[in-house]
């Protein structure tokens, strides 16, 4: 799965200052393994889910497609994370702005949806929030 379109969609439609970095699951692996500059958004492949083919004359096949959006947030404001809270709602805010109803391949598939949101870690100061998408492609090779 290509998620370069995301990444550039996500640095084109989000507001100047909404995140400091916004990367790949490369940058999501190095931001985890020290101290990632916040607030910092990460997209990485989740997995694909295909139909079977149909039709004899080409190979037709639709393929659910799912990542995420993962959001690092700083938490050092208050001991009970509010203020996290309130600084990851904005992102997300943001994420979901700049992707939902976007196609990113419009000649073959349809516009990305949300499908849920999760709280992957809440240490050391930051809060690691998981907002999963979804959008189905169609693949299409000529017998």
């Amino acid at each position: 799965m290509d998620l370069t379109p995301i990444i550039t969609r996500l640095r084109q439609w989000c507001p100047a200052g909404t995140f400091r970095q916004i990367g790949g699951a490369a940058e999501l692996d190095a931001a985890i393994s020290s101290a990632p500059v916040t607030p910092s958004a990460f997209v990485m492949p989740l997995a694909d889910r295909a139909d079977d083919p149909y039709l004899a004359s080409y190979h037709l096949q639709h393929v659910m497609r799912h990542f995420a959006i993962v959001l690092c947030v700083a938490n050092r404001a208050d001991a009970t994370g509010e203020a996290a809270a309130s600084e990851l709602a904005s992102r997300r805010s943001a994420v979901a702005t700049a992707l939902l109803g976007w196609a990113p391949d419009e000649s073959t598939g349809d516009p990305i949806a949300y499908s849920s949101g999760r709280v992957l870690r809440f240490a050391d100061g930051r809060l690691w929030w998981s907002d999963e998408y979804r959008h189905q492609a169609t693949n299409l090779n000529l017998a």
